[in-house]
């Protein structure tokens, strides 16, 4: 079982080769100003770590651009259009597959970016819902003034398509599947660690910054906990730095 120790001393490899152990975070799924949005943009300030928040553009209000307009370390992703399942029956969960013709599917993410784009700082960056979207569309995501996209697992290209760039992330810490709390310590570090390893030994990109990704409306204590914890801990190490959504996209 992987413990603090561990991820410490996974850190402390990067430092020996002088490399920097790059990070972001990704929250999803907001629309308007919660609680619970407060409760995380709090543990970002406490913690100095920017956040990329990925907004769902249909459903978002104007009390959240005004809110966020006063909270420079939060960035505005574009999350999808309405987050609206449209898979077959059977099929994984996807807004934008490619069971669905391309002109609908793009006409909703021009709509949803000219939403995103009225946030003081808001980014041309497409968070997939379910981090799932048919790969066929990346080519035709500038052409609605999309030029980032993110989903899950570490990428297989930084630019799958001409001018668009891929910053993926790559720690969940909430039991989907299972008891929909918190995943568990032991099972969000080795995430962690996971990626670090793969990125320091050559197996995945070592470009990419390792991104923890958050559900701030499905937190129990025990997600709460540990993305402070995990912030905390990371951020006073001398190698790890902790990127905004702009500077993970386009570093």
């Amino acid at each position: 079982m992987a413990e603090w120790s561990d991820l410490e001393r996974e850190l402390d490899a990067w430092h020996r080769c002088g490399r920097a152990a790059t990070f972001w975070w990704r929250d999803d799924d907001a629309t308007r100003v919660t609680p619970e949005l407060e409760r995380l943009l709090a543990i970002s300030d406490h913690a100095m770590a920017p956040v990329g928040l990925a907004i769902i553009p249909r459903d978002a209000d104007d009390g959240l651009r005004d809110w966020l307009a006063e909270r420079p370390r939060a960035a505005a992703l574009q999350h999808g259009w309405s987050h609206e399942n449209h898979a077959p029956d059977g099929d994984k969960q996807e807004e934008h597959g490619p069971h669905r013709p391309l002109d609908v599917m793009l006409a909703e993410l021009a709509e949803g970016w000219r939403r995103i784009a009225a946030f003081d700082r808001g980014l041309p960056a497409m968070v997939a819902p379910w981090n799932r979207i048919d790969e066929g569309l990346f080519e035709s995501l500038p052409g609605v003034g999309l030029t980032a996209v993110s989903t899950m697992g570490p990428r297989d290209a930084a630019e799958p398509a001409a001018g668009v760039r891929r910053t993926n992330v790559h720690v969940d810490i909430v039991d989907w599947h299972g008891t929909g709390g918190f995943v568990g310590e032991s099972a969000a570090i080795e995430q962690f660690m996971e990626h670090l390893a793969a990125r320091r030994n050559g197996t995945a990109d070592a470009d990419e910054p390792t991104g923890l990704m958050t559900h701030h409306l499905f937190h129990d204590e025990g997600c709460w906990w540990f993305t402070a914890e995990v912030l905390g801990r990371t951020s006073a190490h001398p190698a790890v730095t902790w990127l905004d959504a702009s500077e993970a996209f386009w570093p």
